[in-house]
């Protein structure tokens, strides 16, 4: 047998509980095993209020969501076949414009099925970079509902750098979550519900505000990483040291580092997103196992297989989208 390191028990509790032939704790750790809630069948949590693991136990949330403001920031005039480093799009034969209607559909379904089971107040904020009256007017027709607000914003300074600081200055006024999105990714349906209910998880076992990233990035696999696994609500998630500019994190975590943050999009860096992994040393930054998103710009969008088929079925509704408007 391994080594174990015992914990301190509890003997009135321990006795209370056998006097009262109480069986659903877990002997060393005195943790609720197997309780019978409302039904409920394997690991849950209720957002703002408390998670259950098999293994566990419950787990008061003490980190609540109180709102969430997401940047979406995107340039349809940018040419997706002009890079210098030759980079190729895992999707040919696509307008950018094409690129951002599917991406911001998947946003907008992966939302809905979070919030119509939760209720926190969302904004969502489009960051225009060199964009036009008609398209704008367009994506703000797509994303009508009843759900959440969405709003839009002109960058003043041109350019991804210019679009990145456009977010930082209007993050400014968010109050609680910042959620920085770019305007080439794809989201699973449970992307949000799985990232902001694992947030509030793993920020109140750390007790302290986190980051995190929701796609599991291939180039994490290229070399010895050195991280830790961590229970989310039905993912598991792990230490991370280097993210894109897609990255979700607290307005405490925001003013704290502001100009560290900012340094993105004020400063030439290689690669673009150095300062942030260098932030990452200093706060917690956690990503999925299996990506909850993916980038839709390199050969190998992040580590799953199933990319191609999320990919279909909303460029299927961008297609129904695209009639109904003409």
């Amino acid at each position: 047998m391994f080594p174990r390191k015992s914990n301190k028990q509890n003997k009135l509790k321990r006795l209370l509980l056998k006097i009262l032939n109480v069986y659903a704790y877990e002997k060393e750790t005195l943790n609720v095993i197997n309780p019978y809630y409302k039904n409920q069948k394997g690991n849950f949590v209720i957002l703002n209020d408390k998670s259950f693991n098999f293994t566990r136990g419950y787990l008061e949330l003490k980190r609540e969501i109180k709102k969430l403001d997401i940047f979406f920031r995107y340039a349809p005039q940018v040419n997706l076949w002009n890079s210098s480093k030759g980079w190729k799009r895992i999707v040919p034969d696509i307008t950018k414009e094409e690129l951002i209607y599917v991406s911001l559909i998947s946003l907008k379904e992966s939302l809905l099925y979070f919030l119509k089971k939760n209720k926190i107040d969302v904004t969502l904020h489009l960051i225009s970079d060199n964009s036009n009256y008609k398209f704008d007017n367009s994506l703000l027709r797509l994303l009508k509902n009843r759900y959440f607000e969405t709003n839009i914003h002109k960058s003043k300074i041109p350019g991804n750098r210019g679009s990145y600081l456009e977010c930082c200055d209007q993050a400014e006024k968010a109050e609680d979550l910042i959620f920085f999105i770019e305007d080439d990714y794809l989201f699973e349906k449970k992307c949000f519900d799985e990232t902001l209910t694992t947030y509030s998880r793993i920020s109140t076992i750390f007790n302290k505000d986190i980051i995190a990233c929701p796609t599991d990035y291939s180039f994490y696999y290229d070399s010895l990483y050195e991280t830790s696994l961590l229970i989310g609500k039905e993912y598991k998630w792990r230490l991370v040291s280097e993210t894109l500019l897609t990255f979700l994190l607290s307005k405490e975590i925001f003013n704290k580092h502001k100009n560290f943050i900012r340094l993105v999009g004020e400063k030439i860096n290689e690669p673009f997103e150095k300062p942030l992994h260098e932030l990452y040393k200093k706060e917690t930054c956690i990503a999925p196992v299996n990506s909850l998103s993916y980038h839709i710009s390199r050969s190998v969008p992040a580590i799953s297989e199933n990319w191609e088929d999320v990919w279909n079925k909303y460029y299927c509704m961008y297609l129904n989208f695209n009639t109904n408007q003409q």
